[in-house]
């Protein structure tokens, strides 16, 4: 019987300090190509201080309550981040990245329901999003089995690196649904 990751490493989040910059930008640095397709700002992240300057940015916009942002830790190793933004009137969307060795071994269902009990229960969030691109099946496949529902699919909506537009599927979560970690 195959083992499954979280039953041997632990998983939980951390606010992120500028020292975690150097293994946030190996992971990124490592997979460039792919990250770039669902994450933009990959272009701008070409050296740790790049990624040192951006979660001090984010640090500000954090202090700010404009941004909740968390380092996702796997055992010992950061495997990447995720965060809440476009807050407004009582709702937020999710954003998150893993590195490719934290992929596919259900990190992300767990670490969005601790993400659902941040919003709903710390910052008194109404609703949550995801926005993703219609070819992102891993990430459609994180929020149907977090029960997220489909909204909408919006067109052309998404920005890529190469200058293009993806469509992209809305799915929300409303905080009277139900959360929780499962």
């Amino acid at each position: 019987m195959k083992s499954h990751f979280l039953t041997a490493l632990t998983t939980h989040l951390m606010t992120p300090v500028v020292s975690d910059a150097p293994a946030l930008f190996a992971l990124i640095d490592q997979d460039r190509a792919h990250l770039a397709r669902w994450m933009p700002r990959t272009a701008s992240i070409q050296s740790v201080a790049d990624e040192a300057a951006f979660l001090l940015k984010s640090r500000e916009r954090i202090a700010a309550n404009q941004f909740w942002l968390a380092v996702i830790w796997v055992g010992t190793h950061p495997a990447g981040t995720v965060d809440l933004h476009s807050f407004k009137d009582g709702h937020a969307e999710v954003g998150y990245w893993l590195g490719r060795d934290f992929q596919g071994r259900g990190i992300m269902p767990h670490v969005l329901g601790i993400v659902e009990d941040v919003a709903f229960n710390q910052l008194g969030l109404n609703k949550v999003e995801l926005v993703i691109a219609t070819d992102n099946t891993r990430s459609q496949a994180v929020a149907i089995r977090r029960k997220f529902h489909q909204d909408a699919i919006l067109r052309e909506h998404l920005l890529t690196a190469a200058g293009t537009y993806d469509d992209a599927i809305v799915y929300s979560k409303l905080k009277h649904d139900g959360h929780g970690r499962r």
